[in-house]
Order: C-alpha cells, then structure tokens, then sequence
C-alpha cells in the first residue's frame, strides 16, 4: 500500500513540475497567439523598426479622360547609407504650357505615411517631363513616393495622383 500511495504521489508532482514549467515558459500557448491576432506580432524584416506596410493592391495611375496627361511613372530605390533615389516622369500628348512632377517621399511609421521631403520636376513649352533626386532617410523605415503628375495649358488644368511601391532604407 505504501509502494502504490508513493508512486501516485510521485506520478502527481512530476505532472505538477512539467505543467508549472511549461506555463512558466509559455509552452503550449502557442496555438492561442496564433489564433487571436491582437496577441501576435508581425516578424520584421531584417533591420526595420516597423512592420512592413500593408500592399497597395492596385496603385494609382493615370487613368481616365484627360485631354493632355498621358503617362507618369515614380519609383524610389533605398541605394545604401539610408539614401533613398527617386524617379519621376510626366508625359503629355502634346506640348503643353507647363508640365510637372511632383515627388512626395513618405515615411511609414508603421500606422500611416507621412510626408518628409519633396521636389518638383518642371518644364514649360514641352511634353514630358524626367527627374532624378537624392534623399536622405532613417535606416530601417520604409518610404515611398506620392507622385502627382499635372499640366497646364491655355488655362486648363489636368493632374493625376500615383503612388510607387515602398522600399526599406538601409
């Protein structure tokens, strides 16, 4: 009888210790932050300090009747040293008065993006318009461009909004 109360006793407080240890390590909690996602965190990418913004699924671009904007791309690179290039272009089906790009940089701060620099590419008497900048960002953010494209001509006004896809500043 003292044999078996002891072995019960025994299977009891090795059952006890595993449980208390796993709890104490959070062993077996994994199923629960996988399901409930307030509780589970987003890997980062290595050397961000924020997780990385949602996808922009379908980016604006110039679309619609416009009787002069054609096109305008805007692309920004991360090139080393938390420098980040940026490229903009606006094109027109004809020789427009004036022709712009104006280039946002936007910083994302890992709820919303927030304007941080700016140029503006311009030309008059032309049809398109091509630019190349340099900014200086922080490493380990993300960054991209707000681009809006616009002419005048004979006191029309014509202007697009296009956003480029998101770069991490290294």
């Amino acid at each position: 009888m003292k044999k078996t109360n002891f072995r019960k006793l025994l299977v009891m407080t090795a059952a006890v210790s595993t449980l208390s240890m796993m709890l104490a390590t959070g062993a077996g909690a994994e199923s629960f932050a996988a399901d409930n996602t307030s509780t589970s965190s987003a890997a980062l990418e290595p050397g961000a300090l924020t997780a990385a913004p949602p996808q922009l699924f379908s980016p604006l671009s110039i679309s619609g009747n416009y009787l002069y904007l054609t096109n305008g791309n805007s692309n920004i690179s991360a090139i080393g040293n938390g420098q980040l290039q940026v490229n903009a272009d606006t094109t027109a089906k004809t020789i427009v008065d004036n022709i712009k790009a104006y280039a946002v940089v936007q910083r994302y701060t890992g709820t919303s993006w927030v304007n941080v620099n700016d140029t503006t590419f311009s030309r008059n008497n032309a049809d398109y318009v091509v630019g190349d900048a340099i900014f200086t960002g922080v490493k380990g953010f993300y960054y991209r461009v707000a681009c809006t494209h616009s002419i005048t001509k004979g006191g029309l006004f014509e202007q697009s909004v296009e956003y480029s896809g998101y770069v991490l500043a290294y």
